[in-house]
């Protein structure tokens, strides 16, 4: 074929090179695209072409004539030239680690450490990317402290609970999660749309007993399913069921699939909500195959063999990615226990790890 070139053994489109040229006047500073993709030739040629070790340059053939260069680390950091499954595979060893109940050393973190250095916060949000969940310690307990937690990563998400709710003991509660009985386990409100990505709660009064806090993988529960129960698998990733909340100042309805998973068939995403699970409504010859999938995905996150327990000491805060951890509340609380939470998203973590990552990698330098 004639429409690509070759960079280490990679193959790029001459297309995809075109439009993706890093010159100044296709580029902005701020590194967004200048040009419209919709108006660039297809029948692209090249006049030469020069692969080196640092990089490729090309020099685009009239009436299209335009000089380009790609470096190497770019060529190869965008290579799609690859196995889907290998790219899942790296995808998951290099950014994500599942886990289950062997998982008892959770990533705790100095609050005062966080909040004065870059590598020590840049830690933190890392295990969070890692793991789905981190704790910082010795947070202090004043009430909105949580607040300005968020603002070391990103900003609140704000909702019909507020800029932050209160989990405690209320009467004619709205929500089972403000009283004190045991929950099971669950992802939050994913009758929004988008759902909030990250949860954030912080203790600032320990239960006298009970109020133990049960975490579960989403991702890793959902791998079981797919390797044990595969059509129970593609089922929850295919149905889409309905989840929906109402009080007496909010109707909140949404409708996804249980388990959402890309294009390469990797997950991104779970939703179950015992609470907010609306009736379900789908083909009468699915409905019973689609219960006996949905109760195998929770039998499996429920187990014991998948979740680690906890109890949040006055002063601990958990951040938990909302889309993968499940979080539950594994012994009803006795007496007084008082934690704040609120909600953010994960584009601000990932956007500030990548600040973080250039200013400590300069700072080295």
């Amino acid at each position: 074929m004639d429409n690509m070139l070759y960079f280490k053994g990679k193959r790029f489109h001459l297309l995809w090179l075109r439009d993706n040229c890093q010159c100044q006047d296709c580029r902005h500073e701020s590194g967004q695209r200048l040009h419209e993709t919709w108006q660039l030739a297809v029948d692209l040629q090249v006049e030469a072409s020069s692969a080196q070790e640092d990089g490729l340059s090309v020099t685009w053939a009239a009436p299209n004539w335009h000089q380009s260069f790609y470096s190497a680390a770019f060529l190869l950091a965008h290579s799609y030239d690859d196995n889907p499954q290998e790219l899942q595979i790296k995808a998951c060893n290099t950014e994500q680690v599942l886990w289950d109940q062997t998982f008892n050393t959770l990533a705790s973190h100095e609050y005062q450490q966080v909040i004065s250095s870059g590598a020590a916060k840049f830690d933190w949000l890392s295990d969070v990317l890692i793991y789905g969940v981190a704790k910082l310690k010795n947070v202090p307990t004043k009430p909105g402290t949580i607040l300005k937690v968020v603002e070391e990563f990103g900003f609140v998400r704000q909702t019909n609970y507020g800029a932050l709710f209160e989990v405690l003991s209320v009467e004619k509660a709205e929500n089972l999660a403000f009283t004190p009985l045991p929950l099971s386990l669950h992802t939050d409100n994913p009758y929004r749309n988008p759902v909030p990505s990250l949860q954030l709660l912080h203790c600032l009064v320990k239960a006298e007993a009970g109020g133990v806090t049960a975490l579960t993988d989403g991702f890793n529960a959902a791998r079981i399913l797919a390797k044990k129960h595969p059509a129970a698998f593609q089922l929850l990733c295919t149905q889409p069921v309905t989840f929906r909340f109402a009080s007496d100042d909010a109707v909140l309805e949404h409708r996804a699939c249980m388990i959402e998973v890309d294009g390469q068939g990797m997950v991104k995403a779970v939703r179950l909500n015992n609470r907010s699970c609306a009736p379900l409504h789908m083909a009468f010859e699915k409905m019973l195959d689609f219960y006996r999938a949905y109760q195998l995905f929770a039998a499996i996150i429920q187990s014991q063999q998948s979740k680690m327990t906890l109890t949040l000491g006055a002063g601990d805060l958990l951040l938990f990615d909302n889309q993968r951890v499940l979080h539950g509340r594994e012994i009803q609380a006795v007496g007084h226990r008082h934690l704040q939470g609120c909600y953010a998203d994960r584009d601000g973590l990932h956007s500030t790890l990548q600040v973080l990552k250039k200013t400590l990698a300069g700072n080295v330098a």
